[in-house]
């Protein structure tokens, strides 16, 4: 159906020129925007001065609930953009304050207005869905889709979703190098006597010391795993599986070393900041400034080209568009382009530029444009397919551009922007670029990455070949602690026990009472010591204990799991993260914290209630 038009001045507005149109365009944006400015500086000086005293420990002023939102979204179209953190956030921390003095119903009020500026920021959508959670069915059920509603916008977010899968693989990558750490010193420490018996019976197996000696000279984490060399051939089946593991995980963590060094290094990349503030529509009190400039990256320029077309400066834009075309026809350019030539009022090449995209590829936005350009020359009924055609393939989207449409240059036609998952690509493209690649490759290998590879395969292929060579060395009685092998016994136990124990479980009457007293003594003595040095290395290091005494696959899930949570409170305490994303960054600290607290805590209890019990 038709859309009559709503006023004299519309009526008038319809039957006028290009030109003219495209004139009284832009005498009305800056009509609105000036009108904005005069209406909202208090706001922003009040958003400005909450952030200071934020910053310098004093209590944040209060703002007005009858803060117009309304205006702010005006504001906010006008300007092109999506979100309007300063005012969302100082919305957010008053919805907080009153919820936590129990004005719930104004809390909800506050998170709502704030949701309503920043639709992308998950903290209001978090936070009313803390309101709603009770023991009641209804408001738990509600508050579980209130939830759902606010992971999805987390995962939408670049930021909070960049960040946090950022810190929590840094903690991992953290925790799996010092666990790694920990547990071959823990495995050479009860080797080591092993190996020093073996030495004191051949002197030749001291020569083995020269492969870790060498490795060294390659990477400390390389001479690392290249100090078990000498004591492969004692370990048990379990320990050889978690040592393969490691070479594995010291392998693919080389390759991945350029996403730890993103990750690392995106927080100080201004460029990525200004990329991601202008294609999420963010506001934060600069919007007229420059956010990037003139760069060889297409990303680059294709956001660029949309800071300077919302500015209206659409000759810049059309020439940043141009030159991302030199590649190839990229849709969303030709989309962008066509939105500048409606700037200048040359409807006819904006009509083309739009039809060019639509047939690379089917856009939401080229089609809602076209329908905006049909309404506009009074083609309602070409407007009205193209719209549902829009509709069909993004309706999230046109629900979104119908909410701002309106008469100015940023409200009445819609330019694409580059999608989280191109945002993501982009911060990983960057990463070549960051100092911290290097020193975070030093610290593992002194050698490239290539070349680690290649010496990790040679470090397996060495201990294949020693194995094959050297075959069984010494064995630890597992009930008195003593050390023998083929030359001080003609016959090793199976069960790594040697023959005077044996004697004591099986071959009674070969021995005298009070040898036999001795020896239970014995291996009473040597249990205590051993129940001792367990919970010492529990204490220490949870799973340490565990590894110690041969528990090797649950001593390294506990180990890996308390290092994880232990690093990652230490990076969320640490790791700058934006103002917006404070809260969850509290929240998340306090679950690892709690991690730790648990994991610690189950391993200390179950050793010194039970594990010592099990020895016997």
């Amino acid at each position: 159906m038709a859309r009559r038009p709503e006023s004299v001045i519309e009526k008038i507005w319809l039957i006028m020129d290009k030109r003219g149109i495209a004139l009284i365009r832009k005498i009305k944006s800056l009509l609105t925007l000036i009108a904005c400015m005069t209406l909202l500086g208090p706001v922003q000086v009040y958003a400005e001065e909450d952030a200071t005293r934020a910053a310098s420990g004093g209590d944040a002023p209060s703002i007005e609930l009858e803060l117009d939102i309304n205006k702010l979204s005006e504001y906010r179209a006008e300007l092109g953009l999506k979100n309007l953190l300063p005012y969302s956030m100082v919305l957010l921390d008053e919805g907080i304050k009153a919820y936590e003095a129990g004005r719930k119903e104004e809390a909800v009020s506050l998170f709502k207005g704030s949701k309503e500026l920043s639709p992308d920021l998950p903290s209001p959508l978090f936070q009313i869905a803390k309101t709603n959670i009770s023991i009641y069915p209804s408001k738990l059920n509600k508050a579980a889709g209130q939830m759902l509603d606010a992971w999805k916008t987390f995962r939408g977010n670049f930021w909070w979703s960049f960040q946090t899968a950022g810190t929590f693989f840094i903690s991992l990558f953290v925790a799996l190098h010092i666990s790694i750490f920990i547990i071959i010193l823990t495995l050479i420490a009860s080797k080591f006597r092993l190996y020093v018996h073996d030495i004191m019976e051949d002197k030749r197996k001291l020569y083995l010391l020269a492969a870790p000696a060498l490795f060294i000279f390659f990477g400390p984490v390389f001479g690392m795993a290249g100090f078990i060399l000498p004591f492969w051939i004692y370990l048990n089946k379990r320990e050889r599986i978690v040592m393969y593991s490691a070479v594995g995980f010291f392998v693919s963590f080389v390759l991945l070393l350029p996403v730890l060094s993103s990750f690392v290094g995106a927080s100080s990349d201004k460029t990525l900041h200004d990329v991601v503030k202008i294609n999420e529509g963010i506001y934060s009190g600069r919007v007229h400034e420059s956010a990037v400039g003139d760069d060889s990256n297409n990303n680059v320029l294709f956001s660029y080209a949309i800071d300077q077309r919302r500015k209206g400066h659409y000759e810049d834009a059309i020439r940043l568009y141009n030159e991302i075309l030199k590649d190839g026809d990229d849709p969303k350019s030709l989309n962008n382009i066509a939105n500048s030539y409606v700037g200048l009022g040359e409807y006819d090449e904006a009509l083309s530029y739009y039809k060019k995209a639509l047939s690379k590829t089917k856009l939401a936005s080229a089609n809602f444009n076209i329908s905006q350009l049909f309404r506009e020359v009074m083609k309602f009924r070409d407007a009205e397919k193209y719209y549902d055609a829009a509709n069909d393939i993004d309706p999230e989207k046109v629900a979104f551009y119908s909410s701002v449409k309106g008469l100015s240059a940023n409200r009445f036609v819609m330019d694409d922007t580059l999608a989280i998952d191109d945002l993501w690509r982009f911060a990983f493209e960057r990463s070549p670029l960051y100092e911290s690649s290097k020193s975070l490759g030093r610290i593992r290998s002194f050698s490239s990455r290539e070349f680690l590879v290649f010496l990790f395969i040679l470090l397996i292929a060495a201990i294949f070949v020693y194995q094959k060579q050297v075959g069984y060395g010494a064995y630890c009685c597992r009930r008195c602690g003593g050390i023998y092998c083929s030359s001080c016994e003609k016959r090793l136990s199976h069960e790594e026990v040697c023959l005077t124990c044996f004697k004591t479980l099986v071959k009674v009457s070969e021995m005298g009472a009070r040898e036999r007293i001795e020896r239970i003594l014995e291996i009473q003595r040597h249990r205590d010591n051993k129940n001792m040095r367990l919970k010492a290395l529990t204490l220490l290091f949870p799973g340490a204990g565990h590894i110690y005494y041969g528990w090797t696959l649950q001593g390294t899930a506990i180990l890996v799991t308390f290092a994880f949570f232990l690093f990652s409170a230490l990076f969320w305490s640490n790791m700058p993260v934006p103002e917006a994303m404070n809260h969850m960054a509290s929240f998340f600290l306090k679950v690892s914290v709690v991690g730790f607290i648990i994991v610690y805590s189950i391993s200390v209890i179950s050793v010194f209630r039970g594990t010592p019990k099990r020895w016997r």
